[in-house]
């Protein structure tokens, strides 16, 4: 009985089909009678299907890109300990250790409320002619700006520069009255030189931030209705 003869399965698909379909080439005859080409192209099909089906139903928050670029500002300025050590005696090394004073330096935070007269609601939800009074503690960083969006792209409030903005004891504070129906959010940046001017959303700001290596904090988002 003569050996049976076996051929390697065809990856004309993978390597050259996927390619045209991505440009919006024709396959050509082969990936229309080749098994292993329609069985995988089958499978890419599948796939494709699947996952815009689970985009469809899980759409991300309008909000996701700034998280982003926030997550990895904080990575960023997370510090890295590396601790060369020499052999000391146990004297030694206790003087050091009494010596120097640990550091607690205090952490860079933002907060806001919302307030309608003489009432203090959450900064959950609002009502236009309501006033956002913000909170931000720089972290005695050398830059500190605190801006407000309003539907992501039109900055309403920029401190240092509005009248409403003061800066004392290593905090920011500002006000800002609500003019009209939208969302506001806003955003702290900290760093180590002036940040890039404002004008073009708050995701691409936040991202300029960012790309300078600064730290980069988001407020809650204020929905006035």
């Amino acid at each position: 009985m003569s050996p049976q003869s076996s051929h390697p399965a065809c990856d004309r698909f993978e390597t050259e089909g996927l390619l045209r379909l991505e440009r919006g080439e024709p396959l050509g005859e082969h990936f229309a009678t080749c098994p292993d080409c329609l069985a995988a192209r089958e499978v890419y099909t599948r796939l494709r299907q699947d996952l815009a089906a689970a985009a469809a139903e899980e759409e991300p928050p309008g909000d996701w890109e700034a998280r982003v670029w926030a997550r990895i500002a904080r990575k960023k300025r997370q510090p890295r300990w590396i601790w060369f050590l020499a052999p000391v005696g146990a004297a030694a090394l206790a003087a050091m250790l009494f010596l120097v004073p640990p550091r607690t330096p205090t952490a860079a935070s933002l907060t806001q409320e919302v307030t309608s007269g003489a009432t203090t609601a959450r900064a959950a939800g609002a009502r236009p002619g309501d006033r956002l009074s913000l909170r931000a503690e720089t972290a005695a960083a050398p830059y500190a700006e605190l801006r407000v969006y309003r539907n992501r792209d039109e900055l309403m409030l920029r401190c240092p520069g509005a009248e409403t903005c003061s800066r004392e004891d290593g905090a920011l504070t500002a006000s800002l009255v609500l003019p009209s129906v939208g969302t506001y959010q806003a955003l702290l940046l900290l760093g180590d030189q002036p940040p890039s001017p404002p004008g073009r959303g708050l995701d691409p700001d936040a991202g300029a931030a960012v790309e300078q290596g600064a730290q980069v904090l988001l407020g809650e988002e204020v929905s006035v209705r």
